[in-house]
């Protein structure tokens, strides 16, 4: 699967400035910079090339989700290019959604990407400025406003969210909007649902600390166990080194040291109330959906917030 083709709306939207001292001094410099991180896949750095304090977990995922990718199962090419009006249009738009501002580009950072099987490419499009004497990749960053309100909301709230959007019910193939009526209200551990939750996360947490891709397997549900696959899907070993990579680059948005506060159940599902922390240290604070199958539980939806600590 091609990362770039996944994460392309979100990068150009939320990636946050690049910097790095004396190497950034053009634009070409930039991408020259940026080149070298990926065909290196070193993860540090390419962090080294941003500044990342401000930038959500799933903008961390995005920019070194590309030095996995590139650097694994693509060849990528980096380049400059101008920046045309639709861009700073859709820059616009973007910023209006997130409560954001949109940064004054002077032009873009193009990542083309080819699968080294031949299976697909990409073109990643990713605005830049001149900040603080250096050319950087530019992100829209969320003002304080926005920060204070996600800090303000609720996950009681965010799960009254998740039951107006409606969930999906396997027995019948329809969105179930009656959860608030028709759901059994669950102590404030979450059950075994919220048991389950809290066993998955932590053993994930710990197979991530200890750079260990088989506990992952082991410790995070079906999910898990096809994302760390020690095989491909044509049964061809995938080598530890590139397995690791992977779990790196996806607990930068797993949860840890969830804390369930309550919940409701229905049929097969449980909509949990958690507050927890994210791979980067934010808060991140809603409502996970979990689904059993068997005896097992595993999560099929979220409906969360996050924000820094």
């Amino acid at each position: 699967m091609n990362i770039l083709r996944l994460i392309l709306p979100l990068l150009a939207s939320l990636l946050v400035v690049f910097s790095c001292v004396g190497a950034t001094s053009t634009p070409d410099a930039l991408a020259k910079a940026l080149q070298r991180a990926l065909d290196s896949g070193d993860f540090k750095a390419a962090a080294a090339l941003a500044d990342l304090a401000n930038a959500p977990a799933e903008v961390h995922f995005a920019l070194l989700g590309n030095v996995y990718e590139c650097s694994t199962d693509a060849k990528c090419t980096v380049a400059t290019a101008p920046i045309d009006a639709a861009f700073r249009q859709q820059l616009a738009d973007d910023a209006k959604q997130l409560g954001a501002e949109a940064p004054a580009a002077e032009g873009l950072i193009v990542v083309t990407s080819k699968s080294k099987d031949g299976s697909g490419s990409g073109t990643l499009q990713m605005p830049y400025a001149k900040i603080d004497g250096a050319y950087k990749l530019a992100s829209l960053q969320l003002g304080a406003t926005e920060i204070a309100r996600r800090r303000a909301t609720s996950g009681e709230q965010l799960l009254k969210d998740m039951f107006a959007g409606g969930i999906y019910d396997n027995a019948t193939g329809t969105r179930r909007t009656d959860w608030a009526s028709a759901a059994t209200q669950l102590p404030t551990d979450g059950g075994q649902a919220g048991a389950e939750l809290v066993r998955q996360t932590s053993a994930m947490a710990k197979a991530v600390d200890a750079k260990d891709p088989d506990k992952a397997m082991a410790a995070g549900g079906q999910w898990a166990k096809v994302v760390f696959a020690d095989k491909d899907y044509d049964g061809k070993p995938i080598a530890r080194e590139q397995r690791q990579k992977k779990l790196y680059v996806q607990s930068l948005r797993m949860l840890r040291d969830v804390k369930v506060t309550g919940g409701y159940e229905l049929g097969d599902d449980a909509a949990l109330i958690v507050e927890a922390r994210d791979g980067i240290g934010w808060t991140e604070r809603g409502a996970v959906l979990m689904t059993r199958n068997g005896d097992a539980w595993d999560v099929s939806g979220k409906q969360l917030i996050a924000y820094p600590n």
